[in-house]
């Protein structure tokens, strides 16, 4: 298996990519680590590791900057030809800390990226949630801030695939479908659609969730949309970095077993734990991490991103959509119809 990993996204590129790759290297024997950036600012570092090796991106492409129009003027930035390397067979995933516009866009745009799984429609980014009973996983978290309902169908089957590959122990998971209330008449024309679809197509949909009760463990897999789950997401991180931050700075914390209370709480929240969010329905394996990662985030992704893979995610995530997508599937779900209707992607 082959690993690119965009070395010169984030906000403590290179120098922690680096770091995370090296960390990561011999815990993933099997595995090509291909760090993909600058070649003297590198290949220097990789020298003793037999499976790191340096693929040169002269350019760069920075955090602020428009996705698209950086997408587009610089062809050789290290998003792209990182893009370019799973989309042409020579690595089958890439890892990112760095431009998540450009990373998704790169990753889905027609002609440039790299096409979607049989039968996805739009790939969302897929997060696993922390909450009572351990965590969950919320999509989307930011692929797509226009979804349809068909979309959110799909998600809860791509997030299914998710949580049951990271939860070897779950059965089938509680899909719930995030909304202002729990009445299946609340939220908007594409909520109650969804709430729909979602019901007829899963015995274990158990309806719509309030925001509050995904931290109680309600469900196992959370669906919503892009722009709603990216405002959720960041939400509950800024939250979570106040509580902490009161309880240090108001003395609370004095004690050492408070202290250490303290510390699990965060460690349970940490992003860095988790590596990275895949972005699920593309033709590749594509990992998302936080713009501010370290080495351990860096490192728990590559660990990921190597699970993905031998386990064939994709592989799983189209069986499913197979179970899903036949037309008349399509023809009950909708009440019928003509023998070549299908919704509208």
């Amino acid at each position: 298996m082959r690993i690119a990993i965009d070395a010169m996204g984030g906000d403590n590129a290179p120098d922690e990519i680096v770091r995370g790759v090296l960390d990561a290297a011999p815990e993933v024997p099997n595995a090509t680590l291909i760090l993909v950036g600058q070649r003297d600012k590198l290949e220097s570092r990789v020298q003793g590791f037999k499976n790191v090796v340096v693929q040169h991106a002269s350019e760069v492409v920075e955090m602020r900057e428009d996705p698209g129009r950086a997408l587009r003027s610089k062809p050789d930035s290290s998003i792209r030809v990182g893009l370019s390397m799973v989309k042409s067979g020579r690595a089958d995933a890439i890892i990112s800390a760095g431009n998540t516009g450009a990373l998704v866009g790169g990753a889905t745009v027609p002609l440039l990226g790299l096409g979607s799984l049989e039968g996805v429609k739009r790939p969302g980014i897929a997060i696993p949630f922390p909450t009572e009973k351990g965590f969950c996983a919320l999509l989307d978290a930011g692929a797509n801030k226009n979804t349809k309902a068909v979309h959110l169908l799909q998600y809860a089957v791509m997030g299914s695939v998710y949580i049951k590959h990271l939860r070897k122990d779950l059965g089938d998971p509680k899909i719930a479908l995030l909304n202002i209330g729990e009445e299946r008449n609340k939220g908007t024309d594409v909520h109650k659609e969804a709430h729909v679809l979602l019901e007829k197509a899963f015995p274990n949909f158990i309806g719509n969730i309030e925001p509050h009760k995904v931290y109680g463990g309600a469900a196992d897999v959370v669906v919503t949309d892009g722009f709603t789950g990216n405002i959720f997401l960041k939400a509950s991180e800024g939250m979570s970095s106040f509580l902490m931050g009161m309880i240090r700075s108001n003395g609370l914390a004095h004690s050492a077993d408070i202290q250490k209370s303290v510390e699990r709480v965060e460690a349970r929240t940490d992003y860095s734990v988790y590596g990275g969010a895949p972005l699920l329905g593309c033709n590749g394996i594509v990992m998302k991490c936080h713009g501010r990662s370290k080495a351990m985030a860096i490192k728990n992704a590559v660990k990921v991103a190597a699970e993905f893979i031998h386990d064939r995610l994709n592989q799983w995530i189209v069986a499913e959509l197979q179970k899903y997508h036949t037309r008349r599937s399509w023809l009950s779900w909708f009440g019928g119809g003509s023998k070549d209707e299908e919704p509208e992607a």
